[in-house]
């Protein structure tokens, strides 16, 4: 059993005074606090795990610690639905496709804050810089993995899970401009949003097409392993954000975080998951940026910025074509 090497005699519990926190604000306000490494020691405690090696790991919006080279702590962040959604998420695909996914080992409440000890996925992790510095042909190979292993993820029976796509399409569609303008998008686009979203919310699908969805998919939620030049996805993690909605939804973290403006890989994504030469056309891309307007962090300015510094100075149509270049 994977947690036999942890395992030490129970220790008494100690005490802990843990900061007053009611709202995301003051969640915030603690984030990066020491007192989150004293939860984890405790929570490890509490389960009989010894490891002196419990180390804080960065790029998540939760509270994660690496427990020794096997375990991962997840503390949830509150008032949001995520506890239930990744538990949920982690048992549903668990197996079912070729792309390995984290085990449940335990979960629990600490000091009222939910959270899950999971097996730790194995391999590298691999940065956007990383990426640039590969071949094309190797980029190519590893994103038609990617886009057989969302496939299959897709094509699982969802039909457990809640579906408030709808709901989430209206809210998101309903406070893009706002949030835009807080990011300090430019004023040219924030002008034509209105026209946009008017004119292209209704492609969006919000009662058919529905799927289980990773909704997250990015070098940060991967693991990789280099076989003599081969980059291998050894798994996938972190379904904080999964939910069910419209598939090409779990397309946007691929696109814009991954492959954002290299249209030859756009195109090989898209051709290996099932699209034709001729679905490949400008209301896709449309659609596409219909839906990075509702992914839920969606912010064109840090979008602009990964293209290129002038970008944050494009037009909408610019934004558009420079995001999405998949159209030869």
């Amino acid at each position: 059993m994977l947690l036999r090497k942890y395992l030490r005699p129970t220790k008494k519990i100690l005490k802990m005074k843990f900061p007053d926190i009611k709202n995301e604000q003051d969640f915030n306000a603690h984030f990066q606090s020491e007192i989150w490494l004293e939860a984890a020691k405790q929570i490890c405690l509490c389960h009989n795990i010894f490891c002196d090696q419990i180390k804080r790991a960065a790029g998540s919006d939760h509270i994660v610690f690496l427990i020794g080279d096997d375990l991962v702590l997840k503390i949830y962040r509150p008032f949001r639905k995520c506890f239930e959604r990744e538990t949920k998420a982690l048992d549903f695909v668990n197996g079912k496709t070729a792309i390995k996914t984290p085990e449940i080992v335990q979960t629990g409440e600490f000091e009222h804050f939910r959270y899950v000890l999971t097996t730790q996925i194995s391999g590298k992790p691999f940065t956007r810089n990383d990426w640039l510095k590969i071949p094309e042909k190797t980029q190519i190979d590893f994103i038609l993995k990617l886009a057989a292993g969302l496939k299959q993820i897709h094509e699982l029976d969802a039909a457990t899970f809640d579906c408030d796509w709808a709901a989430f399409v209206k809210d998101r569609a309903e406070t893009f401009i706002e949030r835009q303008i807080a990011h300090c998008v430019n004023e040219e686009i924030i002008k034509v949003l209105p026209e946009f979203i008017e004119e292209n919310l209704k492609f969006v699908p919000t009662d058919k097409q529905m799927v289980f969805m990773h909704a997250d998919v990015h070098f940060g939620n991967l693991r990789v392993i280099n076989e003599n030049g081969n980059l291998q996805i050894s798994g996938l993690f972190d379904f904080a954000d999964s939910r069910r909605g419209f598939y090409e939804y779990d397309f946007l973290a691929v696109g814009i975080l991954m492959i954002q403006g290299q249209g030859t890989l756009q195109r090989e994504f898209f051709k290996a998951y099932g699209y034709a030469e001729k679905d490949l056309d400008e209301q896709m891309r449309k659609r596409l940026m219909m839906l990075t307007m509702l992914y839920e962090t969606a912010d064109l300015r840090r979008y602009a910025l990964r293209l290129k510094p002038e970008a944050v100075d494009y037009s909408l149509d610019e934004l558009e074509k420079g995001i999405w270049s998949f159209l030869e």
